[in-house]
């Protein structure tokens, strides 16, 4: 008589399929699985049966699993003890490495004056790094934090990106990284920002209480970056509670000098404009000067950070004031704070931003 072979779940001929994977070394530490649907079309499954591997998976400690992002392979997964990070005791040189965009603005050089002021107090220096606003040489500067021995990373992640894939390690590796100006969704992260929400809420009331109602949103693309999306937010909030249709057309993400004058060209009913930043806002300025529209007789302006260039302008403008100082200081204690202890619970800082009123926005007129 035969007997019958137990047939193996499909479920678990994933798994083994995965491991087996690991065990050769074709999937090493860190490498992102394929998407659910590409296992089940691989293998011939429901994503039912795909989620359930991958469950089971996640349990054992083999692979770790981010909102949005995928799973990924755990350090660990190769059969040895996770990768931690050691705290760097017997180091001479105390090293905090930061990584920024640029220098060129009075935000970025605020920033870096209050990271130092925090670190000089526990007798740390940092060594700051330009990104250029590239995500290859983000990715490069946080592979070398560890061959220049640094204590941890306070990073200004390039904008467009949630994080990089780098980061992601770095902080679910326990290693002391300290993220600004935006947070990840769906994984804690060490974070010190700005309440953007609430800054982009009061500028539109503001703009809102002076009796304006054709106020127009001037972004760059913000898909993955959370502080443009919650400035984003918090602009529809404040038209929303105010009982002002949030009109699509006014949210316009083209930001080169001629499209922003083809876009207030064709439309002659805004009378006011919250663009994202300053470097945005000095634009709105110039083609409100080429098009002959008095600010802010003709159309109001106002943005986020005030700007280093007011000589060329007479007014001083209307702005959300963030404090840029105050949170490189925070930034580097909270470093500080996991050099010590870095398995402490990751902490997020949002620091409340002030509305200055200048003289770029009023009442709107009547249109000539």
């Amino acid at each position: 008589m035969t007997i019958p072979t137990k047939r193996v779940p499909l479920y678990n001929q994933i798994r083994t399929y995965i491991t087996d994977q690991i065990a050769r070394g074709e999937l090493l530490p860190g490498a992102r699985l394929p998407s659910e649907n590409e296992l089940a079309e691989h293998f011939g499954v429901s994503r039912i049966t795909v989620k359930g591997a991958l469950s089971t998976l996640v349990k054992e400690g083999t692979v770790y699993r981010i909102q949005g992002k995928g799973s990924y392979i755990a350090e660990q997964a190769q059969g040895g003890e996770p990768i931690r990070y050691q705290t760097p005791e017997k180091r001479k040189l105390k090293l905090i490495s930061l990584l920024i965009p640029s220098l060129k603005t009075a935000y970025m050089v605020n920033l870096l004056r209050g990271v130092e002021r925090a670190a000089a107090s526990k007798g740390y220096r940092v060594m700051v790094s330009l990104t250029h606003e590239s995500v290859e040489t983000e990715c490069k500067l946080l592979a070398e934090g560890d061959e220049f021995g640094v204590s941890g990373v306070i990073v200004y992640p390039v904008e467009g990106e949630s994080y990089n894939e780098d980061i992601l390690r770095l902080t679910l590796r326990g290693y002391p990284i300290v993220v600004i100006d935006r947070y990840l969704k769906g994984l804690e992260t060490n974070c010190v920002c700005t309440d953007h929400f609430s800054g982009a809420y009061d500028a539109t009331t503001h703009l809102i209480e002076a009796g304006h109602s054709r106020i127009a949103f001037l972004t760059a693309p913000y898909a993955g970056t959370t502080s443009m999306e919650d400035r984003l937010e918090g602009y529809r909030c404040a038209l929303a509670d105010h009982g002002i249709f949030g009109d699509p057309r006014l949210v316009f993400t083209r930001t080169e000098p001629e499209h922003i004058e083809r876009y207030l060209r064709e439309n002659p009913d805004v009378t006011a404009v919250f663009a994202l930043n300053s470097s945005l806002g000095l634009k709105v300025f110039a083609v409100a000067e080429r098009l002959r529209l008095s600010i802010p007789d003709r159309l109001s302006v106002i943005f986020f950070d005030d700007y280093e260039y007011s000589s060329k302008w007479a007014l001083r403008p209307t702005c959300i004031l963030q404090q840029e100082e105050e949170i490189g200081a925070q930034a580097g204690k909270l470093m500080l704070s996991l050099v010590g202890n870095p398995d402490q619970e990751r902490k997020k800082i949002v620091l409340p931003p002030r509305l200055v009123i200048g003289g770029t926005t009023a009442a709107p007129s009547e249109r000539a």
